[in-house]
């Protein structure tokens, strides 16, 4: 089934005083779907860890809450307005409201669902007067910012689960996952702390593409990552799990003059095919209370982001 989800941001930026303007319209396009972006990723493999290989599993449902998404050219430099950014979400400190989409739709995003949502993004660093428009005429966005509260799925299960009690998708201070009908509902957070045991994933995730050669996850460990092109957004040590990747396609924002027309158009793809696998756990037999569930190796390389303007 192709699942895709999308939201149009449509922002008339107004001439500033300074300097003329033009029309830009601001795209976002949140997708199922690959993309491909440089070469091709080698083949998927299988963990040993967590005894044999039972299959993998696609959610019929894939949405995130977020924190903050948006565009940088530089990293952050403290105390200046020399990093451009364009927020399509504003960073949210200490709002337990943010966590529930009831409260604060607009950080709610379906992958999944073809939901459209309509923002007003920020700009930041070297602008005009009205907080409107870029003092620049060129803006490289070298980095494509998605950090998200939580990750959340759902997935059925294969038949020989039913009337199973899966001893890991117990409700703990990490989330409170559900399976009703053999369809489990679950966050991200017990599934990478099976993957990542020390890493810190109870707050958010920080998913940062572009300035880098490859795809990794930084502080596995859950290591203080300071302020860098591996944490270019925060002026803190930030020990959030943060994953970098190279799968980003920016290109320059050229401020429209008056009576020119920019549309900018951003696409986050996550592929998930195949995204949870499932493995037969410390008894080795399949199908049990102790079977182990966890996102396919590598699976930060499933995301891909593009930036392109017409």
């Amino acid at each position: 089934m192709k699942k895709i989800f999308s939201f149009l941001l449509l922002i008339l930026v107004m001439p500033s005083c300074e300097k003329g303007t033009g029309t830009v319209v601001y795209k976002m396009k949140f997708t199922t779907e690959k993309i491909i972006i440089g070469s091709k990723s080698g083949p998927e493999n299988i963990y040993t860890k967590f005894g044999d290989y039972i299959t993998s599993l696609t959610p019929t449902k894939f949405t995130a809450n977020v924190w903050s998404l948006g565009y940088q050219d530089i990293v952050y430099v403290p105390g200046t307005n020399q990093a451009n950014s364009l927020e399509y979400l504003n960073q949210e400190y200490n709002c337990e409201a943010c966590l529930k989409p009831e409260n604060h739709p607009d950080r709610y995003i379906d992958f999944s669902g073809n939901t459209v949502i309509n923002v007003s993004p920020g700009f930041g660093g070297r602008i005009n007067k009205e907080r409107t428009a870029f003092l620049d005429e060129q803006v490289d966005f070298n980095y494509f910012y998605f950090i998200p509260y939580y990750l959340y799925q759902e997935v059925e299960l294969p038949d020989q689960y039913t009337g199973v009690k899966i001893d890991m998708f117990q409700p703990n201070w990490l989330d409170s996952p559900v399976i009703e009908n053999n369809v489990l509902k679950v966050k991200h957070k017990q599934m990478l702390q099976k993957m990542y045991p020390g890493s810190h994933i109870n707050d958010r995730i920080h998913f940062i593409f572009g300035n880098c050669d490859s795809t990794f996850i930084v502080n596995p460990g859950g290591e203080a990552v300071p302020l860098s092109e591996n944490n270019p957004t925060l002026n803190i040590s930030e020990s959030n799990l943060i994953i970098r990747s190279n799968k980003y396609k920016n290109a320059i924002y050229k401020t429209p003059l008056s009576g020119e027309t920019l549309v900018m158009n951003g696409v986050l793809s996550f592929n998930t095919n195949g995204l949870i696998q499932v493995y037969a756990g410390a008894d080795n037999i399949k199908y049990t209370s102790d079977d182990i569930f966890v996102y396919a190796p590598r699976f930060w390389e499933r995301l891909s982001s593009t930036l392109e303007f017409n």
